[in-house]
């Protein structure tokens, strides 16, 4: 069994070059340029890929989806480590140095976009 790569509540995730998800109907697949090797990623999985924009630290980005999926709060902070740790190992996220602003787009948007 492959180890999480941790990234602590205060590291900062962002997506890795040339990496891209696939949203279809029934999955949604993470790609990398280059590559013919897919990720399956779940729903909340996708959520949390698009928050890992480097903007946020990993604690911002539990107390973000703490806010949109209330009933879950128990579960969100477990589930947000292990998807970034995965998703790290696979060399699509790497721990940026200090949070860099959003340019444009709404959050609670971004958010409704990918439960669609």
């Amino acid at each position: 069994m492959r180890g999480f790569y941790a990234m602590t509540p205060q590291s900062v995730p962002k997506q890795a070059f040339g990496f891209f998800v696939e949203e279809m109907e029934e999955e949604n697949l993470l790609y990398r340029l280059g590559s013919h090797k897919a990720i399956h990623l779940n729903d909340s999985a996708t959520v949390i890929w698009k928050l890992c924009d480097g903007s946020r630290t990993v604690q911002e980005i539990i107390n973000v989806l703490r806010t949109h999926f209330p009933g879950s709060e128990g579960t969100i902070a477990a589930d947000v480590q292990e998807a970034i740790g995965v998703l790290a190992d696979e060399g699509a996220l790497l721990e940026v140095s200090s949070p860099k602003p959003v340019r444009g787009g709404n959050l609670s948007a971004r958010i409704d976009e990918s439960r669609e």
